[in-house]
């Protein structure tokens, strides 16, 4: 368990936080690309890290990140004029350049100078149908480092973003947490089972065996189940500071599987973007039913928000429960059922964890090891780490004195 005052520590990411220090250290999604792709187009107030940002992209074709509030008098400049080389607030006509200068003010009287003044903006890319940026300081920003589903053809990868009311860490220890997939997703993890279906494996093995070994970019673990005389073995990778990669299931064939980051609106509030991707086409209807968001009662598409909350208890089809193992249908939405449950931050100190949450609190001391280490002024490896040879593998264990590492031979370990 944690004490209240490590809870606070891990959970809190806001500005002058020291977990808020930390992943102001990297590259964050803030939106999903299809969400700014029109030159000119409506500008997008986006919330990250507790803080208020605007995204939109120029008449001219220029993505930009600026904070949301003008610098004059706190208009929003989500509802500015979005022009060839910047965007300017209709309060009084400020108008900002991509770096956030004022280039111009219509109020300004003819014979006075325009003061030199500069709104916060921020570095931003576009890759792999997210957009990202970076909050941090600039005497530490990395360069931006490419996932390698990022190289793959658009319509082998489908970006879906959820934002839901639950604290981020509660969401990325549920992703870490390997033994609760044969469980919780019985329907699509236990073929044995009355409704199962095998779309994430042949998991019918509730108990797995836990190895972990840290990496450059976090953590890679291996989880063993028995299947009848063979074994299997899970490798999953925890990604600094909240992103994971996990192998594929049937659903979508061979050779695919799903990175998903959990990126903190605030302390309660988190979004989850998700790609599945792989070696053929994947259509958004079938990730979408896949998940389980191409319900309407429990996500909202256009909003990108899940609408389930602890009151919403009677949407669980308990009536289903001889066949349908959680009552709710879909992976994604039966793991944000359960964050939501826990409240917006789960009080860490009543937990009692046992040997197969090794990978929840390897993560809780990587990440508050990194924490310290940002406080103490010190470079994060993790930050500049190879993101292009991170993977993940469903795969028969290797035989003889065959180790599982040798199954992601591009994982550099620490």
């Amino acid at each position: 368990m944690l004490t209240q005052e490590q809870n606070d520590r891990l959970c809190r990411i806001g500005p002058g936080t020291p977990m808020g220090a930390l992943f102001r250290r990297f590259w964050l999604p803030i939106c999903t690309a299809d969400k700014v792709r029109e030159p000119g187009g409506r500008p997008r107030p986006e919330r990250l890290l507790g803080e208020n940002l605007v995204v939109f992209r120029t008449t001219k074709g220029t993505l930009c990140v600026l904070d949301e509030f003008c610098i004059h008098r706190s208009a929003s400049l989500a509802l500015g004029r979005v022009e060839e080389d910047g965007i300017r607030c209709l309060y009084h006509g400020w108008k900002f350049g991509l770096d956030g200068s004022v280039l111009e003010m219509m109020n300004v009287p003819r014979d006075k100078r325009i003061p030199r003044l500069e709104a916060p903006s921020y570095p931003v890319v576009e890759s792999g149908g997210i957009v990202w940026t970076y909050l941090g300081p600039k005497e530490h920003q990395p360069a931006f480092s490419p996932f390698a589903y990022m190289a793959l053809p658009e319509e082998n990868q489908v970006v879906v973003r959820v934002d839901t009311n639950a604290n981020w860490v509660q969401h990325l220890e549920g992703g870490l947490d390997e033994s609760h997939v044969s469980i919780l997703h019985t329907n699509a993890a236990r073929p044995g089972w009355a409704g199962g279906d095998g779309q994430v494996g042949a998991l019918d093995d509730t108990r797995p065996n836990f190895e972990i070994e840290d990496t450059e970019f976090g953590y890679h673990y291996a989880s063993f189940r028995q299947e009848n005389e063979r074994t299997n073995v899970r490798v999953c990778s925890f990604i600094m500071p909240s992103g994971r990669i996990i192998p594929g299931g049937a659903l979508q064939g061979a050779n695919n599987a799903t990175i998903v980051f959990e990126i903190p609106i605030d302390d309660e509030h988190t979004a989850t973007y998700s790609v599945r991707y792989g070696s053929r086409p994947i259509t958004r209807e079938s990730r979408l039913r896949e998940t389980g968001y191409d319900n309407p009662t429990l996500y909202a598409p256009e909003q990108q928000r899940f609408l389930f909350s602890r009151r919403d208890f009677h949407l669980q089809d308990r009536a289903s429960m001889d066949r349908n193992w959680s009552g709710f249908r879909g992976i994604s939405t039966e793991d944000a059922v359960i964050a939501i449950s826990m409240g917006p931050i789960p009080d860490r100190t009543k937990e009692h964890l046992i040997s197969s949450d090794v990978a929840v609190v390897r993560m809780r001391r990587r990440l508050l090891d990194a924490a310290d280490a940002v406080e103490a002024g010190r470079d994060l490896k993790s930050a500049r780490a190879d993101r292009g040879c991170i993977g993940a593998v469903d795969a028969a264990a290797p035989a003889g004195d065959g180790h599982w590492r040798s199954l992601v031979p591009s994982h550099a370990v620490e």
